[in-house]
């Protein structure tokens, strides 16, 4: 840690601490035993809308009276992640019980997990200026050493973690800082907020394009009034429809590699996460793929990515494909180019088609060949199908430019607000 203002010093976690405790996830909301209470019970789960929702979603349930005495939740108090997280999302958030988070559920008390650590500052310590303190630590990506577990659950260490040095300023400087953090940091969330509207924007644009493009009202006025075209099902325009391979993959390189359902992903194929597996000239004359080829998700948990298609390019001719995959082979380019078909499936229109028929109970959502090929859309002439291509591409291109202004833009918010808790804890935010 660099030298400290005058009347600062440095102190481990542990110091700032009158009380820590772990959590307690009781018992279902319904145990009937008079020994205990219904509380209700914040996860890991909330911390990600905190600020907006203030544990509003958190559980009902029944936590043994002498417990809650304990673990009741006070104002000031500090909750720290102690278990969960994973290779995106280090463990060891916090989060701040304020007047506000306790009143969400009127009078009943309010408890954590046994995932998460209730920390109760001593009265030298402001609990605002200390929250802020281990988010700065946090998101300087510090807290990774003090972590250990499996690639997708992740433990704090939490006896080595209490040990981290935290700047202390005297009480009342502490009050100034966080006052002022709350300041200046409302005005990048707010920013941070109108930039997370973009994503939505930008996928209801992409959808109104796909919409117009597959109507005929994109080319309209290039079509000069004319016939769009007649409605023709995929089954009309190829018989070449396959499921892929059930062969296990793994991650030897040196055999052909195979696109899996984590593969098309952002409307394309993604090389991300590639597995391989060895065939012979009989699987792979049947299965290989080649560009102009497009792939479908047959069959997923999550109805959103059933029926989404990928267009495949020749940097993946000769690639396989997996089961949970089928295989779209148009024979004639003269009447109905890929790319158009792949615009057509990922259109509104029939996306709805897609969902309203994949849905199951059962928790395994699919279409198969068969519905697949009857999936039908406007099919205009070759000509109108290649200047759709292009004024498609255009506007994608755009939405694109402005996907990565947004990316940009939320990268150096996110490099802003670390920047100015540094500069708080360093005595140097005016």
């Amino acid at each position: 840690m660099s030298e400290l203002p005058k009347g600062w010093e440095s102190k481990q976690l542990k110091e700032l601490f009158s009380f820590v405790l772990g959590g307690d996830w009781g018992k279902d909301s319904e145990y009937p035993d008079a020994d205990f209470e219904t509380v209700y019970c914040i996860r890991g789960t909330e911390f990600r809308n905190w600020k907006k929702e203030k544990g509003l979603t958190s559980v009902e349930r029944k936590v043994k009276s002498s417990s809650v005495e304990k673990r009741k939740l006070q104002e000031g108090d500090i909750l720290i992640e102690i278990s969960g997280g994973g290779p995106d999302q280090p463990v060891g958030r916090t989060i701040l019980i304020d007047e506000q988070a306790l009143n969400v559920h009127e009078n009943t008390p309010l408890v954590c997990t046994n995932f998460i650590r209730l920390a109760r500052p001593q009265d030298s310590v402001s609990s605002r200026y200390l929250n802020y303190y281990l988010q700065s630590f946090y998101l300087s990506g510090e807290v990774t050493k003090y972590q250990g577990g499996s690639n997708n659950l992740r433990n704090l260490k939490f006896k080595e973690y209490e040990k981290i040095e935290v700047p202390i300023a005297p009480l009342e400087e502490q009050k100034r800082i966080a006052d002022k953090l709350d300041s200046v940091l409302a005005k990048v969330e707010a920013a941070q907020a109108r930039l997370d509207k973009i994503p939505a924007i930008l996928k209801r644009f992409r959808q109104s394009v796909l919409a117009a493009a597959t109507s005929g009202e994109l080319t309209k006025e290039w079509r000069a009034n004319k016939d769009f075209g007649k409605v023709v099902c995929i089954g009309d325009l190829t018989s070449d429809i396959k499921y892929g391979t059930s062969k296990k993959c793994d991650y030897d390189n040196e055999l052909t590699p195979v696109l899996r359902i984590p593969n098309i992903s952002n409307g394309g194929v993604d090389p991300n996460d590639m597995k391989y597996a060895k065939f012979d000239d009989k699987e792979f004359e049947k299965l290989s793929l080649k560009t102009g080829d497009i792939l479908v998700i047959r069959s997923n948990g999550s109805v959103d990515l059933v029926g989404k298609s990928a267009l495949v390019s020749e940097e993946y001719e000769g690639y396989l494909y997996a089961g949970y995959l089928i295989r779209l082979r148009l024979p004639h380019y003269d009447y109905a180019l890929p790319a158009y078909i792949d615009m057509a499936l990922k259109s509104p229109q029939v996306r709805k088609v897609i969902e309203l028929n994949a849905r199951s109970t059962s928790g395994v959502n699919n279409i198969n060949s068969k519905e697949l090929a009857s999936l039908s859309f406007p099919l205009p002439d070759v000509q109108e199908q290649k200047e759709i291509i292009t004024k498609v591409s255009e506007l994608f291109g755009q939405a694109e430019k402005m996907e990565r202004k947004y990316l940009s833009g939320k990268a150096s918010l996110d490099v802003l607000t670390q920047s100015i808790l540094s500069k708080a804890f360093s005595g140097k935010l005016s």
